[in-house]
């Protein structure tokens, strides 16, 4: 029996062509799980430094944010 796919965002925050050069470049293949499971760390990471920030009442992200 065939394993579902997850359903993927209907706009990816990060770019999936530059994840899968960037894995074949070290060998590695990337399946579609995975992109869907990285974007999702991204936007909980980047929801984290929108909350840092506001709490130092800036409306601009910052290194430190991260």
């Amino acid at each position: 029996m065939a394993k579902k796919k997850a359903a993927a965002p209907e706009e990816l925050t990060i770019y999936k062509t530059r994840i899968k050069s960037m894995a074949k470049d070290k060998g590695f293949r990337v399946s579609g799980d995975f992109v869907v499971e990285f974007d999702k760390a991204v936007r909980e990471l980047l929801q984290k430094a929108i909350k840092r920030a506001e709490s130092e009442g800036r409306k601009t992200l910052l290194p430190r944010h991260v």
